[in-house]
């Protein structure tokens, strides 16, 4: 998965939100523009090859001048369009900060 071909096509418009995207922005307030600002800011801290999918991890502005990181999972399946999966403010009890690894669990 290479992150200059996923920002080639959110600078073309070649990309789609999926439904949980939508979902996770109402609840988190956060928009399309951030997701694509996260995409373009961001780099891949994980990558699923058996799905042609890469979790970015970038910073975002959202109103009121508030800097976040977005985690964003992008489908490459298709050789022309990315598929935006989900997007989601990530909870820093997962991952640490910046959120670009999960936090190691403690054994019980």
């Amino acid at each position: 998965m290479d992150i200059d071909a996923i920002r080639e096509r959110v600078r073309n418009k070649k990309h789609l939100l999926k439904g949980h995207v939508v979902r996770h922005a109402l609840k988190q307030e956060f928009d399309r523009s951030n997701v694509e600002e996260a995409i373009l800011d961001g780099r891949i801290i994980e990558s699923y090859p058996e799905e042609q999918r890469a979790l970015i991890c970038g910073k975002t502005t959202l109103p009121g001048n508030v800097d976040v990181y977005l985690h964003v999972i992008c489908e490459c399946a298709d050789p022309v369009w990315l598929e935006i999966v989900t997007a989601y403010i990530p909870d820093e009890r997962v991952w640490e900060h910046p959120p670009v690894r999960r936090r190691k669990t403690k054994p019980r």
